[in-house]
C-alpha cells in the first residue's frame, strides 16, 4: 500500500506562505522606522522618500516587466509590497505632505503598503495625524503589527459610502477601478477633501478594459466638471509607459 503524506503537510506549506508575506512585510516595518527617524531634510529630499518607498518592494503584476518597467527587480515573493510605481508615490507623499494634514482617508488597503508609509510620512508633517483606511475585503493580515506603531485605524468591510459627508484633509483612492465606484469614492470623500489623490489614472488597461474607460475615465471627468477657480490639478506621471499614475485635485486654499 503507498505510504500516506502526514496529516500536516498542507499546513507546513500554509505556514511557509505565511513566513514568506510576514519576512516581506518586517520591511514595511523598516520603512515605517525609517520615516519616524528621518532628518526633516531628508523627509523633503524626493530621492531619499523613493528609496524608503522602494525598500519595501512591490507586489506581484504580470507582465512584470511591462508593468513596473525599470523598477521590476523590485517585485516581491509574497503578496506583500505597495501596487505603486515608486517614484510617483513618493511624490505623492511629499505633496500631501506640504498640506501637514491632520486627517488622511485611503480608500482600498488591500495589504495595507501604502497606507501605512503614508501614515509614517505624514505624521512627520504633522504630530497629530489621524489615519484611516478602509477596504472590502480583509487583506491586512498584519494590521496588529502595526496598529501601536503608527496612528492609523482599518476598517475592513467599509466603503467611502461610511464617510459620506465627513471631511478630510487628504484623500487617497485606489479601491475599485470601475467608472461607477471610483466616481462614487471621489464624490463621497474626494470632492470635500484639501487634497485628493486618484490612483491609475494614466492606465490604458483600465481605459480599455473597464466598461466607459474606468478610473481612467473618472480622472478625465474631475479635470473638465470638479477643476475651475480654486482648484489645482496635478498629475504624477512617472512610469515610462501607460501604466500607472496618480491624479491630483487639491484645494488652493
Amino acid at each position: 500500500m503507498e505510504p500516506r503524506k502526514p496529516p500536516c503537510t498542507r499546513i507546513d506549506a500554509n505556514l511557509d506562505a505565511y513566513d514568506a508575506e510576514r519576512a516581506d512585510f518586517e520591511r514595511l516595518l523598516g520603512a515605517i522606522r525609517e520615516f519616524q527617524g528621518a532628518a526633516v531634510e531628508n523627509l523633503r529630499d524626493l530621492r531619499w522618500v523613493c528609496e524608503v518607498v522602494r525598500s519595501v518592494g512591490v507586489h506581484p503584476l504580470y507582465p512584470t516587466e511591462e508593468i513596473y518597467a525599470d523598477e521590476a527587480e523590485l517585485v516581491n515573493p509574497s503578496m506583500q509590497g505597495i501596487t505603486q510605481y515608486p517614484l510617483e508615490f513618493a511624490r505623492w507623499l511629499m505633496t500631501a505632505g506640504e498640506l501637514r494634514p491632520a486627517s488622511y482617508l485611503e480608500i482600498g488597503t488591500y495589504n495595507g503598503g501604502t497606507a501605512c508609509l503614508a501614515t509614517a510620512y505624514l505624521q512627520r508633517m504633522n504630530p497629530g495625524l489621524r489615519a484611516v483606511t478602509v477596504d472590502v475585503v480583509p487583506w491586512f493580515f498584519f494590521y496588529p503589527m502595526v496598529r501601536d506603531l503608527i496612528p492609523l485605524e482599518y476598517y475592513p468591510g467599509k466603503t467611502s459610502l461610511d464617510f459620506r459627508g465627513q471631511a478630510f484633509d487628504a484623500v487617497f483612492i485606489d479601491a475599485d477601478h470601475s467608472f461607477p465606484w471610483a466616481l462614487v469614492d471621489f464624490r463621497n470623500v474626494g470632492e470635500a477633501a484639501r487634497i485628493c489623490g486618484m490612483h491609475d489614472v494614466k492606465s490604458r488597461h483600465f481605459f480599455e478594459n473597464e466598461p466607459l474607460g474606468g478610473v481612467t475615465a473618472v480622472w478625465e471627468l474631475i479635470k473638465r466638471d470638479y477643476a475651475g477657480e480654486g482648484i489645482e490639478i496635478t498629475e504624477l506621471f512617472e512610469h515610462p509607459t501607460e501604466y500607472f499614475g496618480i491624479g491630483v485635485r487639491r484645494r488652493k486654499s
